[in-house]
């Protein structure tokens, strides 16, 4: 159903300028077509992609067709209406456009957000440069996951600012993955990727949480370190701080650690194991002070994927399971860590069968 606003806007449209052109219909049976004859029945990835590859041209053209037109046609909202047209004729599409005003001689920006139904990596961000005969897709950005962006004012620079973010679904352990992108319109009709996580982490962005708000970005995520083990809790994570940068794109501002105790841990129990294998008795009398300990250790003591149990708040004492590997056979152990004014230190070791 058009929106009661249409009918009005389409009759002012017609007096102003031609009817919209023939090859609007034509790109609606194609859509509709593409999307299900092609897409609903692709059976690999390469087809599916080709496939999500033509939707996304037929809905560039369609938009540029409405910006290259006078008013009120290149009108966000006529765009919008336009773009409804081919949800209704194949519903697997989210077709969505934001319209960033110019500043300073710059020309308007309009934001597309387009991602398709059940398809990974089709979250796909357009930017289209200007209005008239001059318009076009300046920039295409497809990754997988939610695709959302933030418009931000311009500051006193005078420069449009998108925010692009691609969340995926909640994983086992609380986490998610996360690209984040900025693009500005520094020049008059240009558009660039002035940042990205993709950059900061080339092997992808997995986070707890995360907050944009103009000017600033702010991702928490798991810290890599030895010790880590998959959904424990009190765990140590970094929290980082962006803020723009004068020179463009995000400048880290501060790093906030959270949990640091378990990362000191998992490197005190990493150094003990590797002393084990290694017989190096030195690191060992740094790890477990009291000679009797030591001289119980077996030199086989592996860690175990297991969590710890901490006590204390922040924790001041550690039970850790390990096992011993003696002749095929894994034997469990329970170890009991006590941190101290030289750091953690091995205070008491007992395997769970007598």
């Amino acid at each position: 159903m058009r929106p009661p606003w249409f009918a009005g806007l389409l009759a002012v449209g017609l007096l102003l300028g031609p009817a919209l052109p023939a090859s609007a219909q034509d790109r609606l049976e194609r859509f509709r077509t593409i999307g299900r004859e092609r897409l609903a029945v692709a059976t690999d990835d390469a087809e599916r992609t080709r496939a999500v590859g033509e939707l996304y041209e037929l809905v560039d053209a369609e938009v540029l067709d409405s910006l290259h037109g006078e008013e009120p046609f290149s009108s966000p909202e006529f765009i919008r209406d336009r773009l409804d047209a081919m949800t209704e004729a194949w519903g697997g599409a989210t077709l969505k456009v934001i319209r960033v005003p110019g500043a300073s001689g710059r020309v308007p920006l309009t934001v597309g957000l387009y991602s398709v139904a059940g398809v990974e990596g089709s979250g796909s961000l357009r930017l289209y440069a200007g209005t008239g005969p001059a318009a076009s897709l300046a920039a295409v950005s497809t990754h997988d996951g939610l695709l959302d962006a933030q418009v931000w004012p311009a500051g006193a620079d005078r420069v449009a600012r998108v925010v692009a973010l691609w969340s995926g679904a909640p994983a086992a352990h609380g986490v998610r993955s996360l690209h984040v992108e900025l693009w500005e319109s520094r020049d008059r009709d240009q558009v660039r990727r002035a940042w990205s996580t993709g950059s900061e982490w080339p092997n992808g962005l997995w986070v707890s949480d995360w907050r944009a708000r103009p000017g600033e970005l702010t991702v928490r995520y798991p810290a890599s370190y030895p010790g880590w083990k998959p959904g424990c809790a009190e765990q140590t994570e970094q929290e980082d701080h962006y803020r723009l940068s004068a020179a463009g794109g995000f400048a880290l501002a501060r790093r906030q650690v959270w949990n640091g105790w378990h990362r000191e841990f998992g490197a005190a129990a990493e150094r003990l194991f590797r002393a084990l294998a290694a017989g190096n008795e030195r690191a060992l009398a740094e790890l477990a002070p009291a000679p009797a300990l030591r001289a119980r250790l077996p030199r086989t003591l592996v860690a175990e994927s297991v969590c710890e149990q901490a006590t204390g708040a922040p924790p001041r004492a550690v039970t850790e399971a390990a096992t011993e590997v003696r002749d095929g056979r894994r034997l469990p152990w329970t170890l009991s860590w006590t941190r101290g004014p030289h750091g953690w230190r091995l205070s008491a070791a007992k395997p769970v069968l007598q």
